[in-house]
């Protein structure tokens, strides 16, 4: 009998070892293949958003920050709040961080260019009545403008050195900075090149009209400034407030991160939340 449990007993361990060395073999397989498509799609995504906006940084090194600030975030959260779901959501919170920052630097780089339009259409159009060509009035627009216009306008440029026509340079420099502005310049390039006239005048009332719709969108963007920051101020209140409880009331706030009921509270709060800023930012957007 007591063969026959050492027996039973080899062999179940065996069994254990076999099925624990299969179970590493296929997590390290399929961990691997996704760790690699995980890369590619960061390299993909958030490497192209960074040289859309000139930031020539190392993507493998962007990603390894990133894991460890989400990892170093997590355990922080797990020891702050000793909450799964907590640390879950602070998690997800770090993993976004990269691309959130990146979408707020184009939309910073978008809206410099936007300002510089004006600027850049009385250069182009003073170029093109002293005589000069239209490639030779892009680049004297090009030299003497601050990034990013200098930047766009020089891959513009570089492109019809390369023998790109202008028409798919156009497209090109319209994809780059996806705007009204740059789809009224290139459709008045196309139609004064193909069509002749005085593309100068052209350029000069299009950068007058440009830089009355800047004005007007600076107007509004004054008047409705209270209401934003009224939005920002709501918005942040109950989670500063939360914070400054756990801090005063550590015992009586864990419930709130521990129970179901407490997470039910969490959801409903954030619900209304998403749903304030969202009545707050329809009405302060206002079109031109």
């Amino acid at each position: 009998m007591t063969a026959q449990i050492g027996t039973l007993l080899g062999l179940a361990l065996v069994g254990v070892f076999g099925a624990s060395a299969v179970l590493l073999v296929l997590f390290v397989r399929y961990g691997t293949r996704f760790a690699t498509r995980h890369r590619e799609r960061f390299e993909r995504g958030v490497g192209a958003r960074m040289r859309e906006a000139f930031l020539f940084v190392d993507t493998t090194r962007l990603l390894v920050a990133q894991h460890l600030l989400t990892l170093c975030a997590t355990v922080a959260a797990w020891w702050a709040s000793g909450a799964w779901p907590a640390a879950l959501g602070v998690a997800t919170a770090a993993a976004l961080l990269p691309r959130l920052a990146l979408s707020q630097l184009r939309r910073r780089r978008v809206e410099a260019f936007r300002q510089q339009m004006p600027d850049a259409l009385m250069l182009v159009a003073g170029g093109l009545r002293s005589g000069s060509g239209l490639m030779q009035a892009l680049g004297q627009a090009a030299g003497e403008l601050p990034a990013p216009a200098r930047h766009d306008f020089g891959l513009l440029l570089r492109e019809q050195r390369l023998g790109v026509s202008l028409e798919d340079a156009l497209v090109s420099f319209g994809r780059r900075m996806p705007i009204e502005e740059t789809v009224l310049f290139a459709s008045a390039l196309r139609i004064g090149s193909a069509a002749g006239g005085s593309m100068a005048a052209t350029l000069e009332s299009l950068a007058d009209s440009m830089r009355r719709k800047l004005s007007i969108e600076g107007k509004i963007r004054a008047l409705t400034a209270q209401g934003r920051l009224q939005g920002w101020v709501m918005g942040a209140l109950p989670s500063l407030l939360a914070a400054v409880l756990f801090v005063i009331e550590p015992v009586a706030m864990r419930a709130l991160v521990t129970t179901w009921q407490g997470w039910i509270v969490c959801g409903t709060v954030a619900l209304l939340q998403v749903a304030g800023g969202l009545a707050i930012r329809r009405i302060v957007t206002i079109d031109v």
